[in-house]
């Protein structure tokens, strides 16, 4: 389905730039080795696209940049402290970057146009991308974190942009690519998901709007909200 793109309202976005200081619009990119219907962005993300289901680590934001939780289909908040996590912030990090993995099998599993957001689309939201692909897919972590930051760098232009920059989080993905099996045993996961559907048509995001198409891809359909905040 078409993405619908709405004008960002930043103050710093020009007529010659999609760059608006520290964030960009529509502000995600498509990550279709790991799954053509998941994108992964910014805090304001979910206003630009029309995603059937929404994963939020922050509270998502209207293009007009006014808080709008109902933006959410889940909502797992969690902080990034750009890699100064110890203690019970790497544990409480681990946990939500779980969660967001196994809602990500369920959304993608349904073939469901999926939005993984954080603040800016780098750490957090792109943790739980990259987890996924390492629990699900059996990608190894730096192969994750390597094609997460090329997909962001070559799709999204920003001010600030280091996608996976956070080496807590980067160490997570470590552990769960080391423990994968125990994990997926212990959620109940241990069949690995089937191959996604093909792309068939598509391009980079500044000639076709980041609008991709897919074989079997389900009709879009109003999205009913349910919340699953971490504690």
């Amino acid at each position: 389905m078409a993405t619908i793109l709405q004008t960002c309202s930043c103050d710093q976005a020009s007529e010659d730039s999609s760059v608006c200081g520290c964030d960009d619009c529509p502000g995600y990119a498509p990550l279709p080795k790991m799954n053509p219907f998941l994108s992964c962005g910014n805090q304001y993300s979910a206003a630009h696209g029309n995603f059937q289901h929404v994963i939020s680590t922050v509270v998502p934001k209207n293009a007009d940049g006014t808080p709008n939780p109902q933006l959410s289909t889940h909502q797992i908040l969690f902080e990034d402290e750009h890699g100064k996590e110890v203690g019970a912030a790497v544990q409480k990090a681990k946990q939500c970057i779980l969660q967001g993995a196994q809602l990500l099998r369920q959304a993608l599993g349904a073939k469901q146009r999926t939005l993984v957001h954080c603040e800016w689309g780098q750490n957090r939201s792109g943790s739980i991308c990259c987890a996924f692909a390492v629990l699900y897919l059996g990608w190894s972590a730096s192969a994750a974190i390597r094609y997460f930051r090329e997909q962001n760098l070559v799709e999204r232009h920003y001010s600030g942009q280091s996608p996976m920059s956070n080496s807590a989080f980067n160490k997570l993905l470590e552990e769960i690519e080391r423990d994968r099996m125990q994990l997926l045993s212990v959620m109940g996961e241990a069949s690995p998901m089937s191959p996604p559907p093909q792309v068939i048509a598509g391009g980079p995001r500044a000639e076709s709007g980041g609008i991709h198409f897919f074989r079997n891809a389900p009709e879009m359909r109003p999205q009913h909200f349910q919340f699953s905040v971490a504690q």
